[in-house]
Parts: structure tokens; sequence; C-alpha cells
């Protein structure tokens, strides 16, 4: 079963990078939220079963540092979907400091040879524990702060996001807002499998003295860990539940899912109506924003125009403008793009430039990168080549 979880997880975790990286570069946060998750989830597992020393010496304690940057993970991965694109802001150096603060802090742990860790957890699972083991292990701050500490701050970052998602849903038009409900429902798994048996584990040893052993707590005094530890591995096998956003499809806006519903009674009762007029208004200003941005200095002429051009230009999120263009006038960017640009080439064949210029002089003048492009483009756009036009022209 334990090879099984991180087998799948880290399936998942490659779909998400095959699936996602070209057009989302924010997933990597999430992959490493995901795969922080999955560790702490592992640690139980093997401190339950006992069958893995090697392992576990491996990444217990050894992990705090990491774990303590999974709640920014998560946050700044929330403010990349909410907007759009990769997210960050000037906070993000205060958010590294616990991380950095318990590398230096329990570098005396790290110091101690990997072989007596794994001795000590070779005897996790009986009554021969050596107690004071990690009695000198941090420098100046005990382990058992950075316990608290990573339940804390990773706590107050995924419940602010979640906050931040609801709030945020409100306000989305309705492809952004379908993502939100992804990730609203991801971290609801991740609430009942894996927050929730973790948060128990933790209440039951810090509340129970005789039970703490420097965090250390093994079936032998805790037998309901092996039920808790057992539910965590269920995580990676429901986030297959949310097919559309694991591999990235295309949404359709209009298509409700039961989950989606689920969200729209719950959280859009009062305001179901209202929004649908200020989306349809919000849709109009960004679509006429766009259209005044493209035709005015013919930003269409430059060679490089993308979608993320004109979200960087305009601040609008990539998402809606690429919303605007296949939702709004039902029309792709790449086609809008080129139907510009072979109206402006047949502006400039028009008045006779291809006495003066070579078709690849038009085609360049035209924002296309060369003559082959600016062909397939023209007879996409005008059933006919270039030279087909002309010489039907000249008739």
């Amino acid at each position: 079963m334990i090879y099984t979880a991180i087998l799948v997880t880290l399936v998942i975790c490659l779909m998400l990078i095959l699936y996602h990286w070209k057009e989302n570069k924010p997933i990597i946060l999430f992959i490493y939220f995901f795969l922080t998750i999955g560790q702490r989830s592992l640690i139980y597992l093997l401190l339950e079963s006992g069958s893995d020393p090697t392992l576990l010496g491996y990444l217990f304690i050894h992990n705090i540092p990491f774990s303590l940057l999974m709640g920014p993970a998560l946050y700044y991965y929330t403010l990349s979907v909410i907007h759009g694109k990769f997210h960050l802001n000037k906070w993000i150096w205060i958010a590294i400091i616990p991380s950095i603060i318990a590398f230096i802090s329990l570098e005396p742990y790290f110091e101690i040879p990997i072989s007596d860790k794994i001795q000590f957890f070779a005897k996790s699972n009986t009554y021969e524990i050596d107690s004071d083991f990690f009695k000198h292990a941090s420098r100046w701050i005990p382990i058992r702060v950075f316990q608290n500490a990573m339940l804390f701050i990773n706590s107050t970052y995924y419940f602010y996001c979640i906050y931040l998602l609801i709030k945020a849903r409100k306000q989305a038009n309705k492809v952004i807002k379908k993502r939100i409900n992804n990730i609203l429902g991801i971290l609801g798994v991740i609430t009942i499998l894996t927050y929730l048996p973790a948060v128990l584990i933790y209440f039951f040893i810090y509340s129970n003295s005789n039970f703490f052993m420097n965090g250390i707590i093994t079936m032998n005094y805790f037998p309901p860990l092996r039920f808790l530890s057992l539910f965590t591995t269920l995580t990676p096998f429901l986030i297959l539940l949310f097919p559309n956003w694991l591999y990235a499809n295309q949404i359709n806006a209009n298509q409700q899912s039961k989950w989606d519903l689920f969200l729209m009674k719950w959280l859009d009762k009062p305001l179901i109506e209202t929004e649908k007029t200020e989306s349809n208004t919000t849709d109009d200003d960004d679509l006429e924003r766009i259209m005044e941005y493209l035709k005015t200095d013919k930003q269409y002429l430059n060679p490089n125009l993308s979608i993320h051009e004109i979200s960087k230009s305009l601040d609008i999120p990539q998402a809606r403008v690429t919303y605007c263009f296949n939702k709004v006038i039902k029309v792709p960017f790449p086609r809008l793009r080129n139907q510009l640009r072979i109206e402006h080439a047949i502006e400039l064949l028009t008045q006779n430039a291809h006495l003066s210029l070579s078709i690849e002089g038009i085609a360049m003048q035209a924002g296309f990168k060369n003559k082959s492009t600016f062909y397939i483009a023209f007879k996409d756009v005008k059933g006919m080549t270039p030279m087909d036009w002309i010489n039907k022209r000249e008739i």
C-alpha cells in the first residue's frame, strides 16, 4: 500500500507536468504542495508499519524545512489561478523565513550519521526507543516548536487560500470559476483525507505527554495511527475524480458538473442573477479593450504578438483573454490575428505594393515571420494564394 500510494502520487505529478507545464507554469507550485503532502502521509505510514526504517531515516525531521514551504507554495499557486498567470509578490521572502530558520537550527540533526537514524527507526515499533535521541537535534529551537509551526503556518495558508478562492470565484468569469471549483474540490479531498487525520494525530501526540517522545509516535503508543495513516493514502487516488483539471482539457464553461452545481447552490445563492449580468458586462468591457489594443496601434502587425503579450499589456488575466476570443466572439486568437494581418496585406496589395516588394516582403510587413505561414493564412482567409489574388485582380 505504501509504495502504491507513492507510485500514484508520482504518476499524477508527471501528468500535471506533461499536460499543464506549457500553458500553466504555476502548476510547479501545486506539484510541490502535493508532493509535500505525500511525503507527510508517507511518514505516517512508515511510522505505523515500521517496514522501511531506511526511508524513514531519510525523511523524518529532514522534511521540516521543506514542509514549512508547503503553505506558501499553495498560496502563490492560488494567486496564479485567480490572476490567470504566474503571480509572485515581494512578501515571498517573508514566507520562506521559517524554512531558512529550520534549515539552520536543525543542522545538528542533519550532521547525525544516517546509519544512527536508521538504527533508531528500526526500533521505533518497540519499547526500546532511545528517548534522548532528539534531545540535541536542534541548535536553538526545539523540534516540538517546529512541529507546532508546521501545523499553524500551513493551516493558516491553507484556509486563507480556500477563502481567497471562494471570494475570487464571485467575480470570475465562467472559465476561471470552473478552474477555481476544481481546486476547491481537490482541497476538499485533501482536507478530509489528509489534513483532518494529521490534525487528529498531532493533537493526540501533544495532548498526551505520556505518548510524546520528541515527536515520534508509533502504533504501539497510538493504535488508531494504523487507520489514520492508511486513510491518507486515498488522497492521490481521489485526485483522479477531477480529470478535466488533471488533463488540462479545454473547459466548457456552460457544462456544469455535480460539484459545480453544489458550489453554485451553497456559494452563489443570492448572487446568480446579479453575477450573470456583471459577468456579461465584464466580458464586453474586456473584449472592447482587447480589440482597441489590437486595432488602434495595429498591434497585430507585431510578429511576436501572443495572448500572453495582450494579457501583460492590458493587465487582464491570460485565461480571461482566451475566454473573450473563444467564448465571447467565438473566434480563436490565432485566426483573428491572421484575419487582421491578411486584411493589412490586401490593403498593401491594393496599393500595388507587390510591384516594389516581394511577396515575402509584404508578408513581413503584415506581421508574418516567413512566406510559408503567410501563404497558409492567406489561403485560409481568402480561399486562394496571394499570387492567385493578384492575378485575379489584374484580369
